[in-house]
């Protein structure tokens, strides 16, 4: 329950660092453009989606997918999760626990995204250029309605289609991507490292669970 609460927590955090209102058009974009747009793209479907979220939950997420999809590289997001254990799954493993991972991710943002209402956010200039052309971060503060700063890290990597996508982000200094591992992980040796019941049981199971259904509004509403 803890882990389960914990977790939903900082996804939502995640989320609210998305949401800059800045205008980008750019043909090149860099990180900082990636998420000004996804956050743009996001802010325009959530007024619409309130007035029928209820009753065709499934519409919204599927808005949220094409959204976040180009933004985020999922795959490599849930490789870094199965981390050690990636390399020994065979292909269909792999591909089964990226979708199963892409759809808790979606849903959970698509929850949160319900949630926001006067958070403030800060885009803080860069500190220094990156000394690798491929890889960047981008760093963020989300100031809450009772004045608490969350420090907001993403990292960013330039594919070879030369867009750049988020592949982990830290939350008031957790990080999710190790955060995610660690649950797989417990998983796996709960479970004697057995890869198809861990991808199955992903959301039911307690020690990889990455959204609980039942306190989704409790957790946004702390």
């Amino acid at each position: 329950m803890l882990k389960q609460r914990f977790t939903f927590r900082f996804l939502t955090l995640f989320l609210l660092s998305l949401m800059i209102i800045t205008p980008v058009r750019a043909e090149t974009e860099v990180p900082k453009d990636v998420i000004t747009r996804t956050a743009n793209e996001l802010l325009g479907i959530i007024g619409e989606a309130r007035g029928y979220y209820d009753t065709d939950p499934q519409r919204f997420y599927d808005k949220v997918e094409a959204i976040l999809e180009p933004s985020i590289d999922m795959r490599r997001f849930a490789a870094g999760v199965m981390a050690k254990y990636y390399r020994v799954a065979d292909a269909d493993q792999r591909k089964r626990f990226l979708e199963v991972f892409k759809g808790s991710m979606i849903r959970t943002y698509a929850k949160g995204l319900l949630a926001f209402s006067n958070e403030e956010i800060r885009v803080l200039d860069p500190k220094a250029p990156s000394r690798d052309p491929d890889r960047d971060t981008v760093e963020m503060e989300v100031i809450a309605v009772d004045g608490t700063v969350y420090p907001i890290i993403y990292a960013m990597r330039k594919g070879k289609d030369n867009q750049w996508r988020i592949t982990n982000v830290t939350v008031n200094g957790i990080n999710l991507g190790l955060t995610f591992r660690n649950q797989f992980d417990s998983a796996m040796q709960a479970h004697n490292r057995n890869f198809d019941y861990v991808i199955e049981n992903w959301l039911k199971s307690e020690s990889a669970s990455v959204v609980s259904e039942g306190k989704v509004s409790e957790v946004v509403s702390e």
